[in-house]
């Protein structure tokens, strides 16, 4: 049985990893054992072939696994940033790839992550400073609310008459 985040390998049973006796087969008359049809004469190399395909499925599997598991994080660490993207186009009435642009020379400004420029304008109100001090001086007005001749605040997005 697998733990969540326990590697395959660790999964691997006993009898495959060699720790348990082979099964014999029986022909029930004389409880000698049959050899199997693929056995060949070749008994030896059998199992050293089948142990290293073992060993390269399960190898395959624990990389397989790690690259879900960094695919996940990357997928989690995504949600905030999206988040944040959507309140900077909502706040400043922008598109959304300048919106990703004004986080991205933010934290590039900052020498920050993304993300947690992103966290920080998700929890707060505010914006915060990495983001108003790479804002523009003048910010296109959303329209219908000031009649195009007004500015907006750096820190909250709010139209500010002249």
């Amino acid at each position: 049985m697998l733990v969540e985040g326990a590697l395959v390998s660790n999964a691997v049973p006993p009898r495959a990893r060699g720790t348990c006796p082979k099964r014999i087969c029986r022909n029930g008359a004389k409880g000698e054992a049959v050899a199997e049809s693929n056995d060949g004469g070749g008994r030896d190399t059998f199992p050293a072939e089948l142990d290293l395909e073992i060993d390269r499925l399960v190898a395959y599997a624990d990389a397989q696994q790690q690259k879900v598991s960094q695919l996940q994080s990357a997928l989690d660490a995504r949600v905030p940033i999206e988040q944040a993207i959507g309140v900077l186009a909502e706040r400043f009435d922008l598109r959304f790839v300048e919106a990703f642009e004004l986080l991205r020379s933010a934290a590039r400004n900052s020498r920050k992550e993304v993300r947690s420029i992103a966290e920080e304008l998700r929890i707060s109100r505010r914006t915060p400073l990495e983001i108003a001090d790479v804002l523009p001086r003048e910010l296109s007005p959303k329209a219908g609310l000031d009649g195009g001749s007004n500015r907006r605040c750096p820190q909250c997005g709010a139209v500010v008459p002249d």
